[in-house]
């Protein structure tokens, strides 16, 4: 076997999920294993795992287009743009539905095509020496320049939208971030989480559902950013799921 469909859950990173693919196929613990394509800790889905000489062929497979869904929460901004990020702004002031409707499809037509997207703050991407996230950590972030990468939009969709309660995905959101090994700040960002619930017992927020098809390397949780700042509320990235990779989906990865 060449490729190994591997559906990455939630809390780990690519090379987490193979330790723990090798853990229960025993077989492939002394095999040369690599993947395609990185997912974030928060992010699920599709991930290509290269067995031995595959794993000359890692560009390749890089390359092809991905596909995901994934879920915006409008109204929160962190400063990881996704919940592994601790919390810059809250803002419950949104426009009716009809108009972020509005807004979010306007927003979607002008990201079709390739254009600049810039890297996230809390990103791997070497600046002046350093990863991104290390200015980030130390409060230096607005004293480097934050570059862009080109990236190549197909088709982006909003296919669904609805008001929830924030207490609603506050127990399973501090599960989540609970279950992430490594140093993520997790400590203090169940604990911005908890205090965030307890000043607002009763926050309702808008949760966008997209789908989108993209080149590789873009960021997902840029996008959920770029939404919020579009609509002058703010915005994470819920949920990330990968769905498809070229011609490879997540309907045949093996889920462990």
């Amino acid at each position: 076997m060449k490729i190994i469909h591997l559906y990455k859950k939630v809390s780990l990173t690519p090379l987490q999920a193979i330790w723990e693919f090798q853990l229960k196929f025993p077989e492939y613990q002394n095999v040369k294993l690599g993947y395609a394509g990185r997912l974030d800790p928060m992010a699920e889905g599709l991930l290509l795992i290269l067995v031995g000489n595959e794993n000359k062929q890692k560009k390749k497979y890089e390359n092809m287009t991905k596909s995901y869904d994934f879920e915006v929460l409008l109204g929160i901004e962190t400063d990881t743009y996704d919940l592994m990020g601790l919390m810059k702004n809250i803002n419950t002031t949104t426009s009716s539905n009809s108009q972020v409707k509005k807004h979010i499809r306007e927003k979607f037509n002008m990201l079709i095509g390739t254009l600049d997207q810039k890297y996230p703050p809390y990103s791997s991407v070497r600046v002046n020496g350093k990863p991104l996230f290390y200015w980030a950590r130390e409060g230096k972030i607005n004293e480097v320049k934050i570059p862009n990468k080109k990236i190549t939009i197909n088709t982006i969709t909003l296919n669904n939208l609805e008001v929830i309660n924030f207490k609603d995905i506050f127990i399973e959101t501090c599960k989540k971030i609970n279950k992430v090994k490594g140093k993520f700040r997790q400590d203090k960002i169940i604990a911005n989480w908890i205090e965030i619930n307890r000043k607002n017992p009763s926050l309702k927020l808008v949760k966008l559902g997209c789908s989108i098809s993209c080149s590789k390397g873009t960021y997902i949780r840029a996008i959920a950013h770029e939404i919020g700042q579009t609509l002058n509320v703010g915005a994470v990235a819920l949920s990330i799921k990968r769905t498809k990779i070229g011609p490879f989906s997540v309907e045949d990865a093996i889920n462990i």
